[in-house]
């Protein structure tokens, strides 16, 4: 405002506001303030009237200035033109004793700051790493967050938050975020002459889930032996900040980051491991996961032998009508899937039992065979040329699997009193006749149907399998029979030094800042999950420790562990929360 010349005794200003009715956001009265070093601050949108007297006394007498006849119309109220630093101003100083002008002459100055411009507030993450989408903030962790606010010129008084809609609130310290949401918030500073910022709006959203990266293998797999045509594909999901990147290492090599399917032709044949996992963008971090697989590599390889009567005759192996080819494939490891064969260029027939040799003359004979995953070999047998035998001398192929719950680790196999014990013999040549059986070395008993060994413990099967011409097949293998749950352990973060008694019973006191860690052993087949549920609630999975407790509580919380077999053991925790 430009200066004003009064003459004045002594001048003082006095504001006169109006007060709003509160409605969201919040109504700030427009007023006047007196800082802390003198300064004098109205807001700028508030009438100014001029008042004089001869006291500095609030309640003393005083009287309206009342303006020139030119000055009426923009007079009584008045308001300031300028915002920051206005003056008033008297012609000449005078000594307060003497009453005389004090020379050289210069004005006395009244000085009063106006104000019409509101704060800007900021927010702070305190350097906490995030990742934005659209409008939203998204983090990887539990969240404090902090306002600054800055006024040019009466300075800030207040700032307001609202969270999730809620009414607004005077901020006194820092807004904790802690549950893995969405959070809508609302704030605004008011000044110390009561402008008001407008409301900005942020969206946070908390991301405590890690990623989850599921591998697959296309095509060629046969219990985690593949081929050098397979392919590994790792598919990552994250529902909230979704994911950053995923990254894999071969044979605990380097890491990579995955963008294609990982080629393994170029590995060598045998066991390998890749270990992968992902991270999202809010910064949570999988855990790694390790998968073992082999890479076969070898076809099969096929045998032939001729079975059934055959004769010499001049140094000449012929066989009778009644003679059968046996065609016997071998696998290093995956195992054979199919045999096809075709005789003298005819249609390729699937291999299942040894087959006649019908026709006279020179035959040729084509054998295809393939392993489970789908290594593939060719081969010509000319049946005068070929070394094929009629001596039977293989006994049965024998097998044997678990129908219920089991667990292989190595050589071993785990089951429960359960779990049934299947075994199989298969004879191609002279056909399979019966299988005998003993367990633990004891008396041997003639197979008929799935059995089951009802006692725990580790125990050794052996078991003959003869075809029909008694030739014979021996096989030998461990298994433990594990019929009990995983024991279960709790600890504390803090020693109880305190009890509380409820109902005649004592309990451990803990303060609400207590943690609980839960972990499990298994003497056999080792631990798998673990359940636990608080208070009567449903069971939840537990993956890191448990805390968040309520004060003046009671809390009993039901622990369930369970091994690789499905085993099952309980455990309750009681205790109160100051």
């Amino acid at each position: 405002m430009r200066s004003s010349k009064i003459i004045l005794p002594a001048l003082i200003v006095f504001l006169i506001v109006s007060i709003g009715h509160s409605q969201e956001p919040l109504k700030h009265k427009k007023k006047m303030y007196r800082s802390e070093d003198g300064k004098l601050y109205t807001n700028k949108n508030l009438p100014l009237f001029f008042r004089v007297g001869t006291s500095d006394q609030a309640d003393s007498e005083s009287y309206l200035l009342v303006p020139s006849e030119d000055s009426k119309k923009y007079a009584n109220p008045m308001y300031l033109d300028t915002e920051g630093y206005n003056t008033f101003r008297s012609p000449s100083k005078v000594d307060t004793t003497t009453k005389k002008v004090i020379y050289p002459i210069s004005d006395v100055i009244f000085e009063l700051y106006a104000d019409s411009k509101a704060p800007v507030t900021k927010f702070d993450f305190s350097d906490r790493k995030y990742y934005k989408n659209d409008s939203v903030y998204y983090f990887g962790e539990k969240l404090a967050i902090s306002f600054s606010a800055y006024d040019a010129t009466s300075g800030l008084e207040s700032t307001y938050v609202s969270v999730d809609g809620q009414p607004y609130k005077k901020l006194s310290e820092t807004v904790e975020l802690n549950q893995e949401k969405i959070y809508k918030i609302k704030y605004y500073s008011v000044d110390n002459v009561g402008n008001a910022e407008t409301p900005k709006l942020i969206y946070i959203k908390l991301d405590l889930t890690k990623p989850v990266t599921k591998l697959t293998v296309d095509p060629d797999l046969y219990n985690d032996i593949v081929s050098p045509r397979s392919k590994i594909l790792l598919d990552p999901s994250d529902k909230n900040s979704k994911v950053k990147k995923t990254v894999f290492s071969i044979n605990r090599g380097t890491f990579y980051n995955y963008r294609n399917p990982i080629i393994i032709s170029g590995l060598k044949e045998g066991e390998h491991t890749i270990i992968y996992y992902s991270i999202d963008n809010a910064g949570n971090e999988e855990e790694k996961k390790e998968y073992k697989f082999y890479l076969d590599k070898t076809a099969p390889m096929i045998v032939d032998e001729l079975v059934g009567n055959t004769f010499i005759a001049n140094g000449r192996e012929y066989s009778s009508g009644r003679s059968k080819v046996k065609l016997t494939a071998m696998d290093n490891k995956a195992g054979v899937q199919q045999i096809m064969y075709s005789i003298n260029d005819g249609d390729f027939i699937e291999y299942s039992r040894p087959f006649y040799l019908s026709k006279s003359g020179k035959l040729k004979i084509k054998t295809f065979v393939t392993d489970n995953v789908n290594n593939q070999a060719i081969n010509t047998i000319m049946t005068d040329k070929s070394n094929i035998s009629y001596v039977d001398l293989s006994g049965p192929t024998l097998g044997h699997r678990f129908q219920g719950a089991n667990f292989i680790s190595k050589d071993t196999a785990f089951i429960t009193a359960e779990t049934k014990i299947i075994l199989a013999a298969k004879d191609d040549a002279s056909g399979y006749k019966r299988t005998e059986y003993s367990i633990n070395n004891s008396e041997i008993e003639q197979y008929t149907e799935a059995f089951s060994i009802n006692q725990e413990g580790k125990h050794s099967v052996t078991y003959t399998g003869y075809d029909n011409v008694d030739n014979s097949s021996t096989n030998t293998f461990i298994c433990v029979e594990d019929n009990t749950g995983p024991e279960i352990f709790f600890r504390f973060s803090i020693i109880s030094d305190k009890k509380r008694n409820i109902d005649g019973k004592s309990y451990d006191a803990y303060p609400n800042h207590v943690v609980l860690f839960l972990s499990s052993t298994d003497t056999s087949v080792g631990f798998d999950n673990m359940l636990y549920a608080i208070n009567g609630s449903a069971n939840r999975p537990y993956n890191s420790l448990i805390k968040g407790f309520q004060k003046e509580k009671l809390y009993t919380i039901n622990v369930t562990a369970i091994d690789k077999l499905g085993n099952k053991s309980q455990k309750t925790i009681d205790f109160f929360i100051e």
